[in-house]
């Protein structure tokens, strides 16, 4: 399994950031292909957080 690496930061204070991880299930080609929309689905259910870059990685868990 695949994870989404996104680095945000809060708007209101740009140098607070942290990563957010989300599961991705799938091959890392799809994982770029098909991250975009899962990213734009979690900054809009997150709006005072800034996405400044993400990337696919290997699942914490295995």
């Amino acid at each position: 399994m695949l994870t989404l690496v996104l680095t945000v930061c809060l708007q209101a204070e740009p140098t607070r950031c942290k990563d957010e991880r989300i599961d991705f299930n799938g091959s890392a080609t799809a994982c770029l292909v098909q991250g975009s929309p899962i990213i734009a689905e979690w900054g809009s259910d997150h709006p005072e957080w800034t996405i400044k870059s993400w990337k696919c990685g290997r699942s914490r868990e295995g």
